[in-house]
């Protein structure tokens, strides 16, 4: 598995859980399952030990040293592999310091990422049958896997690649290709031309053996015009090798009645400790504390695509307030939210949250304090305009 995200090490989104509760799921299943990503700034590992130290990585103009760092992902067998480099340890946040603000050299970060689990697989002397990767930040994978063939290796490997959003593709100048280590034709079927850039999701979708895509529903509607932004007919071209799998949850890790990240325990048939979960909630928000009062929880990314324009409002009238200040304003009800992205969302919310005493925003990742709002809420708010999957939904059930 090669992924920007992975929980409990760094999330902004679905991606990260799906990476874990699969590997997870796979390791049970006996597959020898091995996951690299990134070693952020903001990583905690409580067990690890480095096994690669000054390891170089070809480039094309440059060559860069990177470390590796094997811990086991927890309540599992499976490894995981933490990529070490500055372009990654010091920098403050996965993409970019805000969801608006992308860094500029992302093709170079995640380009120096798939490449390195080439040279790890032959370091570790382990070569796998599949390399499985996510999304646009791992999109050059399969590509990289195809110029290891040219030269007679990973020849027995074959490339499976997962869209969780079209939405987000990862594109970038088309001379960006030159730090990289690849060609157009590498990269691309289509001619270079002026207007052209790098789609790092389109790249994983036309070289990889097999594509998916997180539910049968989504994989549908990706195809069709407008639907998959840009990428249907590469899409339909895949024919049987585009396949919609439906995402699933990890009960041992989203059952409230087992969940260790939850101070109490409930079931159906046994809520008064989720009214204690509710009672804790609203203590640690700052809110006040009644059980009558309605309580609303929404926990993901802060972006326009989950219903924010709709909810802040970012139009040009200042007079009109969004759907937050108006439920805040004309319900006796409470609103947690909890995420991070846009920079003119996260203003907002901070604005808002200074003048309504009953919504209360949480600005940061936080996957206990995720867990706690999925068990202490009466009601979850997902006002996205589309969702491939939409784990929280599932979560929530």
């Amino acid at each position: 598995m090669v992924s920007s995200e992975c929980t409990p090490y760094a999330k902004s989104g679905g991606l990260a859980d799906v990476v874990a509760s699969l590997s997870r799921q796979l390791g049970e299943m006996n597959f020898d399952v091995r996951i690299l990503l990134p070693y952020y700034s903001f990583v905690e590992i409580k067990s690890s030990r480095q096994i690669f130290s000054g390891l170089k990585i070809n480039m094309g103009f440059d060559e860069e040293t990177v470390s590796l760092t094997e811990t086991t992902l927890k309540g599992s067998n499976v490894k995981v592999y933490l990529l070490e480099n500055k372009l990654f340890s010091e920098r403050s946040g996965i993409y970019g310091n805000h969801g608006s603000h992308n860094y500029r050299d992302n093709y170079y970060r995640f380009a120096l990422l798939s490449k390195t689990a080439f040279v790890l697989s032959q370091n570790l002397k382990w070569i796998p049958d599949i390399i499985h990767s996510h999304d646009w930040p791992t999109g050059l994978t399969a590509a990289y896997l195809n110029e290891y063939r040219k030269r007679d290796l990973f020849l027995d490997t074959l490339a499976v690649f997962t869209i969780h959003n079209t939405g987000y593709q990862g594109t970038f100048s088309k001379y960006d290709l030159h730090p990289i280590d690849l060609t157009w034709e590498s990269v691309h079927s289509k001619k270079a031309g002026f207007k052209d850039q790098i789609n790092f999701l389109r790249s994983g979708i036309e070289n990889s053996s097999s594509v998916t895509t997180v539910s049968p529903g989504y994989a549908e509607e990706i195809k069709t015009r407008g639907q998959g932004h840009g990428l249907e007919n590469p899409l339909i071209d895949k024919k049987e090798s585009f396949t919609g799998i439906l995402n699933g949850v990890d009960y041992s890790e989203w059952n409230p009645e087992t969940d260790s990240l939850l101070e109490y325990n409930f079931s159906r048939n046994n809520l008064i400790n989720k009214w204690k979960l509710k009672e804790i909630l609203q203590k640690k928000s700052g809110l006040e504390i009644n059980p009558a009062i309605a309580l609303i929880g929404m926990v993901g990314r802060l972006v326009d695509q989950k219903g924010f324009g709709e909810l802040c409002d970012n139009s040009s009238d200042s007079k009109k307030p969004g759907a937050i200040e108006e439920i805040c304003r004309n319900r006796e009800i409470q609103i947690i939210i909890l995420g991070t992205g846009e920079r003119w969302i996260e203003k907002k919310l901070v604005s808002l949250e200074k003048k309504l005493p009953n919504l209360k925003v949480f600005l940061e990742f936080d996957n206990s304090l995720a867990h706690l709002i999925e068990a202490g809420s009466d009601f979850f708010l997902m006002p996205s305009k589309y969702e491939p999957c939409g784990l929280n939904q599932i979560y929530s059930l």
